[in-house]
């Protein structure tokens, strides 16, 4: 990608196919601070689920949103368009993200031709593409290098801003030593 294209970053909801989250991890409060960070840092975001569509999220309909970055994601009609409107995994080519951080996950990232989220995060790591996991469960990972790419784990309440803050540098360093 051209230094001249905007910064785009995909962000999987890992959610079970009917669009329940998996064990919490997948919440409101863990995507809105992450969707700031990267539309506040200039770049375009795109949220996708497995199915696509709107997923289900358990503090989506909060009478009293207590963390600023939801209450501010209730606020603003773009982003709620974007929840609303998720790519499905068929839908996504890897080739027109430069990053991508997936909340969620339980599986193995290599090995499973069946798994699509896996499938996607291995094709950008094949790339050379840095991605960032934070996983609900388990995740799995078979010996298997990551390429040209950088692959980040997590599990912690602040892991996916945290991974955030890092796949925003490392892709903007990236397309420093372009220009």
């Amino acid at each position: 990608m051209e230094g001249s294209q905007p910064i785009r970053f995909l962000v999987i909801l890992s959610t079970e196919e009917g669009g329940d989250v998996s064990a919490g991890a997948v919440t409101l409060g863990r995507i809105a601070p992450v969707y700031y960070l990267f539309k506040d840092g200039g770049a375009e975001v795109v949220l996708a689920t497995v199915a696509g569509g709107h997923p289900s999220l358990p503090d989506l309909r909060d009478a009293e949103p207590q963390d600023g970055g939801v209450r501010r994601f209730l606020l603003d009609r773009a982003a709620r368009d974007d929840l609303a409107d998720t790519l499905s995994a068929g839908q996504i080519v890897h080739d027109d993200f430069d990053a991508a951080l997936c909340l969620g996950y339980s599986g193995t990232l290599w090995g499973d031709e069946r798994d699509d989220v896996a499938a996607i995060l291995a094709s950008l790591l094949g790339d050379g593409k840095p991605v960032a996991v934070i996983s609900a469960n388990t995740v799995s990972v078979a010996p298997h290098p990551a390429h040209d790419g950088l692959l980040i784990f997590g599990e912690t309440g602040e892991a996916p801003v945290l991974a955030a803050h890092a796949l925003l540098a490392i892709v903007k360093e990236r397309r420093d030593r372009v220009v």
